[in-house]
């Protein structure tokens, strides 16, 4: 007979390993992110990339929060949500610096063929035909926007569709099974404190309380909107304190409001668990404030947010940076050593290059190629004038060439010399294919083009 005491021992075992590499896993993806982000500022200032805006600082919340992210549910966000993207598997590191080179194709950038900013994302509700894919059976996350709180109306709309497939019993059939467990999944939205100001995230904020629907707001507060501190354009410098009188009490409509602390790792997934769990179950609206985050980076590629926060601030940031304390926290109760999370941190550092490096290449070759065509042909041409040599040689040692800079030289080349020469009407017919195959790359998929676009009904 198995000895129970034996067997026990072996359980628990078995569920502190799993705990163990589920707490470490999480590390990685927070480190390897971080990782991303400073590599990605780095390409834009040496100019292989033309702006960046990351989310680092916001990592470690993140990944708490992508632990309770199910298949079915919806996120409805905006551009520092990498780390989350990253947990899911929604978007890889290789495809995150592919969107962060504009790659026009697909294959390597499926968030928008290059069409929208870095950290804006994604994932595909219907095939090619424009049938529904099975959402119940995928991370699923609407296309991010530019104006900020402009996620909020269509978070609203995600979460209420849940409560229509819970109690509408024209929707809980086997033709609408694909895309709803009955109403069982959560919308998540997340948006800078700074954005809570916008008229959107009031109405709706107000719109969910008293609908009681299945969203999960979550505010990443790192105590400044670009360069305004809070201070200055949140009433009582804290979101969740201005919306106290929408906490739901006894008998009442409202919301549930949470608030957490950006680097504490185990106390927002002790919150996270219960409270999701409640917006999922029991179809009640929650915001969670999660506060005391930094912005290692500053906002965006187009500043220094040393200008406007003080050398106080940024020791404060460096000190309670939530990589540090989740790290801190790791060794501190014996899951890893400090050896354990260097070796991540250093293999880390060495897939992000490598994601780089593969996703950089992937976009310069077929440039590269098209310039070398076009240097072919431009060099057929004769009796040209110094300029002109002097741009078909630029051209030709470009490395990193544009679209731009291919036709920009042949335009300049065919304006000073006789139409009528066949090198002339190569040029112009090299010129027209590229940019047929250009425009291609940037102006189609507008809009629903397969069987059931609304532009072949007849």
């Amino acid at each position: 007979m198995q000895n129970p005491n034996l067997t026990e021992e072996r359980d628990s075992m078995l569920s502190y390993e799993a705990f163990k590499n589920s707490v470490l896993n999480d590390y990685r993806i927070a480190v390897e992110s971080r990782e991303a982000s400073l590599l990605g500022r780095r390409e834009v200032l040496t100019g292989k990339a033309k702006f960046g805006i990351f989310g680092d600082g916001k990592e470690v919340a993140q990944v708490a929060l992508a632990r309770f992210f199910q298949k079915g549910d919806f996120r409805s966000g905006y551009y520092r949500d990498q780390t989350w993207m990253f947990a899911l598997g929604i978007i890889t590191i290789e495809q995150f610096f592919s969107q962060l080179y504009a790659d026009t194709d697909p294959n390597n950038e499926p968030m928008s063929s290059g069409r929208n900013m870095v950290a804006h994302h994604t994932t595909p509700f219907v095939d090619k035909e424009g049938n529904w894919l099975p959402l119940v059976d995928r991370y699923n996350t609407a296309s991010d926007t530019a104006p900020t709180a402009g996620q909020m109306p269509r978070a609203l709309g995600l979460a209420y569709a849940s409560k229509l497939f819970r109690n509408v019993p024209e929707l809980q059939t086997e033709q609408f099974a694909k895309l709803s467990h009955h109403g069982n999944e959560i919308c998540f939205c997340s948006i800078g404190d700074a954005a809570t100001s916008e008229g959107h995230f009031w109405e709706i904020v107000n719109a969910a309380g008293v609908n009681q629907v299945p969203l999960a707001i979550f505010v990443w507060d790192d105590g400044y909107g670009i360069s305004v501190p809070k201070s200055k354009q949140t009433v009582k410098s804290s979101i969740s304190e201005a919306l106290k009188g929408m906490q739901q009490a006894d008998g009442s409509n409202g919301l549930d409001i949470y608030q957490l602390k950006g680097w504490d790792y185990a106390g927002m997934c002790e919150i996270l668990e219960p409270a999701l769990r409640k917006v999922r179950e029991k179809q009640v609206p929650a915001i969670f404030h999660v506060q005391e985050l930094t912005q290692p980076q500053g906002h965006s590629t187009s500043g220094s947010h040393e200008r406007y926060k003080s050398s106080e601030r940024l020791q404060w940031e460096r000190e309670w940076d939530a990589l540090k304390k989740m790290k801190d926290w790791i060794e501190v109760n014996g899951i890893a050593s400090s050896e354990e999370l260097e070796d991540i941190r250093t293999s880390a550092r060495s897939m992000v290059r490598e994601c780089r490096n593969n996703a950089l290449e992937k976009y310069t070759k077929p440039l590269e190629a098209d310039r070398d065509r076009m240097v072919e042909v431009l060099s057929l041409a004769g009796n040209l004038s110094a300029p002109a040599v002097q741009k078909i040689k630029e051209l030709k040692n470009n490395k990193e060439p544009l679209k731009r800079d291919i036709l920009h030289t042949a335009a300049f080349v065919l304006e000073e010399i006789d139409t009528k020469v066949e090198a002339a009407q190569q040029i112009s017919n090299l010129s027209k294919e590229f940019k047929k195959k250009y425009n291609d790359q940037y102006d189609t998929n507008m809009m629903d083009e397969g069987p059931k676009s609304a532009l072949k009904v007849t």
